[in-house]
């Protein structure tokens, strides 16, 4: 293991080991490393394990998740996955619908829960127009509810509740429980 001398800390060396000798000097010979490694690697050398640039789509109606996982957003699009998504949708409604009622929520039928989600999740990736504000769908804050959203949109009217319905049920926290940071990284400091 390389140990890492601070320059205060050579200077104290170099003080205490001279002596009366002034020529003596201490040079590091162990420069410390750029922390940051990045690899140079042609992108067709790595190879995709997991899509999810809309959370919950991959895990919750996805079935043949290695077959999606190793598809592109452009199989997406072409409708490869959509009677997948559909039959999964649509069984995520027949268990839930009395749930959601019970709730005083309006779910949607299965086929207007997939054409109103479509526009998001169809090809599964994370969209950013910088034209528009960031927020989710637009990107994604720190603070942005967007699994509460995602299934707002894949269960609920919203020509009744608004996509962010889910996002108030107190099962939900409102928010992170520490406060986000105002500089890089802005996440807050892990708990101890």
């Amino acid at each position: 293991m390389r140990t890492l001398i601070t320059l205060s800390a050579l200077l104290l060396l170099a003080s205490c080991t001279a002596g009366d000798d002034e020529d003596t000097a201490i040079v590091d010979t162990n420069p410390v490393e750029d922390p940051f490694v990045f690899a140079t690697e042609d992108p067709t050398a790595y190879v995709r394990v997991d899509r999810v640039g809309m959370p919950a789509i991959n895990t919750a109606v996805i079935t043949s998740k290695d077959d999606y996982n190793a598809a592109d957003p452009t199989d997406d699009a072409n409708g490869d996955f959509v009677s997948e998504i559909t039959a999964n949708v649509t069984a995520v409604h027949t268990a839930l619908d009395d749930d959601l009622t019970g709730l005083s929520l309006t779910p949607c039928a299965a086929a207007a829960c997939v054409a109103q989600a479509a526009p998001l999740v169809v090809p599964d990736t994370l969209k950013i127009d910088t034209t528009q504000p960031a927020g989710f769908p637009n990107g994604r804050l720190l603070a942005d509810p967007v699994v509460d959203v995602t299934l707002a949109v894949v269960l609920l009217d919203l020509n009744t509740h608004a996509a962010d319905t889910l996002a108030s049920v107190p099962l939900n926290p409102p928010a992170n429980d520490l406060a986000f940071g105002s500089e890089f990284p802005w996440l807050a400091a892990p708990h101890e």
